[in-house]
């Protein structure tokens, strides 16, 4: 509101510039349409041509109403809680191949963009009154989050450094933060700086959170693919 108020560029939302691809549309109405999984959506997404997905539309939109009422709706339901196994063993094998990582998908929950995830996060390890450290300047989620489940934040600074040309933190002012801190926000790349936190500093914020012993890392990294190489190469 305060953007469109003063006519100012709003980097606070992101949206879309491209629509999904059209292959991704067309399943989805034919899962929703079809209401089953008939082997169509089983297929290696990267096999299944538009032309297949719309003869199947077709088929599905022309076919007589009645015939519905023997099918049974096997996809228009509640998904489970942590989201449903095979969107999970999906995210599994994505990390395992991107990161090496060895994440079962029963370790893993779904939500609904990084939103609910951060919420969850904090409701979960959260009690009224503990304190969340967050990096200032900071997502305006963070901040109401803390408010709406009665945590207190408590905000370390950012500082542009011009000799490095990057943003840093002062340490001190970090470890008093954590003292006694339930839990620590780590955003990654950074919005709205665009710091990349290095392997030296991620080091030291896990090493001071083992220190409390009972401080948690919740890190939002839904930047993660947007890093690019600096001057000597080095991403």
């Amino acid at each position: 509101r305060l953007a469109m108020q003063y006519n100012a560029v709003n980097l606070s939302q992101g949206f879309p510039n491209e629509p999904p691809p059209r292959k991704v549309k067309l399943a989805l109405a034919q899962a929703v349409l079809s209401g089953k999984d008939d082997g169509l959506l089983q297929k290696n997404h990267c096999d299944i041509t538009e032309q297949e997905l719309t003869d199947s539309l077709i088929n599905l939109l022309t076919k007589e109403s009645s015939e519905d009422d023997t099918v049974t709706d096997e996809l228009n339901q509640y998904s489970p809680p942590m989201g449903r196994a095979d969107a999970r063993k999906a995210v599994s094998e994505y990390y395992s191949r991107l990161y090496n990582y060895n994440v079962s998908e029963d370790h893993i929950t779904l939500t609904l963009g990084a939103t609910e995830a951060v919420a969850t996060a904090l409701r979960t390890v959260g009690r009224p009154g503990d304190k969340v450290v967050i990096f200032e300047p900071f997502h305006e989620l963070y901040s109401s989050q803390c408010e709406i489940f009665y945590l207190n934040p408590e905000y370390v600074t950012l500082k542009p450094n011009k000799e490095k040309n990057e943003w840093d933190y002062d340490t001190d002012e970090l470890k008093d933060a954590i003292k006694g801190a339930k839990a620590i926000i780590l955003n990654t790349p950074h919005n709205p700086t665009g710091k990349v936190f290095d392997q030296n500093e991620l080091k030291q914020v896990v090493d001071l959170c083992l220190e409390e012993e009972d401080c948690y890392i919740i890190t939002d990294e839904i930047y993660e693919h947007m890093t690019y190489p600096d001057d000597n190469g080095n991403q």
